[in-house]
C-alpha cells in the first residue's frame, strides 16, 4: 500500500504534462495534429516501460541504445541537408532523431557505469566525446548543450574537484580558440569544419543583430497577440505562436512547468535532478529563444513542440527521475 500511494503521488506529474500535450495537440495544424497524439500515447508507453523495467536490464538496455545511437549519428552524416542540419533519417514516412536517443543512451550508460563502481576516466570521457564529436558535424549544437548538462552532472563522480579545474580550463581554450577562427578567420573556419556548421554558427549569433525573421516575429506576436508568419511555428517558435492564437496559454504553460519542475526538485530519486536540468534548460533556453534573450539553437520545449523523437524521450527520461533504483549511494 505504501508503494502504490508513493507511485500515485509520483504520477501526478503527469497532469500538467497532459495539459502540455492536449494544448499542443489542439492548436497544431490538422495534418500534425493525430501524428502528435500517437506520439503522445506512445511516451505514456515508453515512459511505463521504463518505471516497470527492471534495473539489471538497465545494462542491456544502455549498452544496446548507446551502440545503435552511435552507428545511426554516423549513418545521418550522409544524408543530405535540411535547414542546414543532417539532424533526421528518414525510415519509410517515419523521421528519426538519432541525438534524441543519445541523450537518454548516455544517462543510462553513465549511471550503470556509476552505480557499478566503474569510474574510469578515458571511459567516461570517451563516451560523451564520440557523440558530441558526431553531432556537432551535423550540425546540433542545442544537442550537444544536453549532451554537457548530462556530462556536468555525471562529472563529480569520475574527477576530483582539481582536475575538474584543469578540465574546464582546457575546455575554455579550445573554446576560444574556436570563437577566435569564427570571428577573424572565416576562411579558414570553413576548411577545418564546414559551410554548415558556420551557418548554424551563424544563425545562433544572430539575434544580437534581430536579423532573424522568426524572432522578430515571435517578439510581435507575445507583445501585441497577432498572429504571424513562422516557418518553423510547430517547433521552434511554437510558444510565440501558441502565444499569438490565446494570451492565457503563455501563463498555462508557465504554470505547468513550473509544477513540473516543483515535483522533480521535490523528489529524491537518482536521477530526478538531472530531469529537473533536462527540463529546466530547454525550457528557458526556448522561452528566451523566443523573447530575444538567447541565441536560436533548435531545442524545443519539452511536451510541447511538436516532434516524435523528442516526445518519447522526454517521457522516458521523465521515469528514468521517477524511477526507484537501487544502490544509490553513488549518486548521493
Amino acid at each position: 500500500m505504501v508503494i502504490l500511494k508513493d507511485m500515485k503521488k509520483k504520477l501526478l506529474i503527469l497532469i500538467p504534462i497532459c495539459i502540455l500535450e492536449f494544448l499542443s495537440i489542439y492548436y497544431l495544424k490538422d495534418s500534425y495534429q493525430l501524428k502528435q497524439l500517437i506520439w503522445f500515447i506512445l511516451g505514456l508507453i515508453s515512459f511505463t516501460f521504463i518505471l516497470k523495467l527492471k534495473e539489471k536490464h538497465l545494462k542491456v538496455l544502455s549498452i544496446f541504445l548507446y551502440l545503435l545511437s552511435i552507428i545511426l549519428l554516423i549513418v545521418v552524416l550522409f544524408h543530405p541537408y535540411t535547414n542546414g542540419s543532417r539532424g533526421w533519417l528518414k525510415l519509410y514516412k517515419i523521421s528519426i532523431q538519432p541525438s534524441e536517443i543519445t541523450k537518454l543512451s548516455l544517462i543510462l550508460i553513465t549511471y550503470y557505469l556509476v552505480n557499478k563502481g566503474l569510474k574510469s576516466k578515458l571511459i567516461f570521457l570517451s563516451i560523451y566525446l564520440i557523440p558530441s564529436i558526431l553531432t556537432f558535424i551535423e550540425p546540433d549544437t542545442g544537442a550537444c548543450l544536453i549532451y554537457g548538462i548530462i556530462f556536468l552532472y555525471f562529472l563529480p563522480k569520475f574527477f576530483k574537484k582539481k582536475e575538474i579545474i584543469l578540465l574546464f580550463s582546457i575546455g575554455l581554450v579550445i573554446l576560444m580558440s574556436l570563437i577566435y577562427l569564427y570571428i577573424y578567420k572565416k576562411d579558414l573556419f570553413i576548411d577545418i569544419f564546414s559551410t554548415s556548421i558556420y551557418y548554424r554558427l551563424d544563425r545562433i549569433t544572430s539575434f544580437k543583430e534581430q536579423s532573424s525573421m522568426q524572432v522578430n516575429n515571435a517578439l510581435i506576436s507575445i507583445g501585441s497577440g497577432k498572429l504571424l508568419y513562422f516557418p518553423e511555428a510547430n517547433n521552434d517558435f511554437f510558444l510565440a505562436y501558441l502565444v499569438s492564437k490565446n494570451y492565457y496559454n503563455f501563463f498555462i504553460i508557465i504554470l505547468c512547468y513550473f509544477l513540473i519542475l516543483l515535483k522533480l526538485l521535490l523528489l529524491k530519486m537518482p536521477l530526478s535532478t538531472l530531469s529537473f536540468y533536462l527540463i529546466l534548460f530547454p525550457v528557458i533556453e526556448n522561452i528566451g529563444m523566443n523573447l530575444s534573450l538567447l541565441p536560436v539553437i533548435g531545442i524545443p520545449l519539452p511536451y510541447l513542440s511538436y516532434g516524435g523523437s523528442h516526445t518519447i524521450i522526454s517521457f522516458m527520461i521523465l521515469g528514468l527521475g521517477l524511477k526507484r533504483l537501487s544502490n544509490t549511494n553513488n549518486m548521493n
